[in-house]
């Protein structure tokens, strides 16, 4: 006789594959089992995290031409984070987002700093934390991308090229805007035209967002101006608000034209630079790590969204 048995059909298993995962950066769907979104190339942790928590983090903004600092700056602002400075405690949610921090101590630690960031969406580091802020330690999950500067130029240049840009700016609840504050002293403002391109951008698909969302109608996000290399120009440690005014007053104009809530902070990750010759060609190096300012920045923008 036949021997029967009995299998069980777990097609609630197929049904959960078979459901999309909807990126939380560009919205598109993506197949459940995806790593990252096959549009923007944004990791999916973060959407999974949001459906975990019922509620979304709060995307911030990090624009800057290239070889301002952010790579530097955002991974030693993170390395901090994680040690408990002050009232600022951060908690990295994801494998990924150790990638940045990572990539910046262990450059400073032999001596260099970070490799420029790579052009490649897939190579992008994206920083998905939760922070506890103030006595009470609330909550705010937060979620930045540190693109290559060279990457905005071409975004700019051909709208598309790198749909997370576009997408993340279009959501951003606050802005943290990166200038190279020893460039602006010797009056080379090439990079202020970048940043100007990056507010216009942030402004109308900001604008795009709002009409389609009532909820977020009248809010104006917060936006940092941050200086960086602070240590090279005295001048803009001991005051980055007259710093801003002589030497970077288009910029500055402009981004208390487009957003009320603005700030100027002045930040520097080294203490002293230097160079070295390397194949014949002079590179900067830094002779010693000393953080100025580099929490102030981003306390400010977690207390406004807080």
């Amino acid at each position: 006789m036949p021997t029967l048995s009995r299998l069980p059909i777990d097609t609630y298993l197929l049904a959960g594959q078979a459901a999309p995962l909807a990126c939380a950066i560009c919205n598109h769907e993506n197949r459940v089992s995806a790593e990252h979104c096959h549009i923007c190339a944004a990791p999916l942790s973060i959407s999974r995290i949001n459906a975990d928590l019922k509620r979304p983090a709060q995307l911030i903004g990090c624009v800057g031409a290239s070889n301002t600092g952010k790579t530097t700056y955002l991974g030693m602002l993170m390395d901090m984070l994680m040690r408990d400075s002050g009232s600022l405690k951060a908690t990295l949610l994801g494998p990924q987002s150790i990638s940045l921090q990572q990539s910046t101590t262990t450059a400073l630690s032999a001596g260099w700093y970070p490799d420029k960031t790579s052009r490649d969406p897939e190579h992008t580091c994206w920083v998905h934390c939760r922070v506890d802020c103030g006595r009470r330690r609330k909550r705010t999950d937060v979620v930045f991308a540190d693109f290559a500067g060279d990457a905005y130029i071409e975004e700019l240049a051909r709208p598309g090229s790198y749909p997370a840009i576009r997408a993340l700016l279009g959501k951003c609840s606050a802005i943290m805007v990166m200038a190279d504050a020893q460039r602006l002293q010797a009056g080379e403002h090439d990079d202020d035209y970048v940043s100007l391109k990056m507010l216009s951008l942030i402004d109308e698909q900001s604008s795009k967002e709002k009409k389609r969302n009532w909820c977020n109608r009248g809010k104006t996000q917060p936006l940092a101006l941050v200086l960086t290399k602070a240590d090279a120009t005295p001048a803009c440690a001991e005051d980055p608000v007259t710093f801003a005014e002589n030497h970077a007053s288009a910029l500055w104009q402009d981004c208390r034209r487009r957003f009320p809530n603005t700030k100027v902070f002045a930040a520097s990750v080294t203490g002293a630079t230097g160079y070295k010759l390397i194949g014949g060609r002079r590179c900067r190096v830094p002779l010693r790590v000393e953080p100025h300012g580099v929490l102030d920045p981003f306390g400010w923008l977690i207390e406004q969204l807080a």
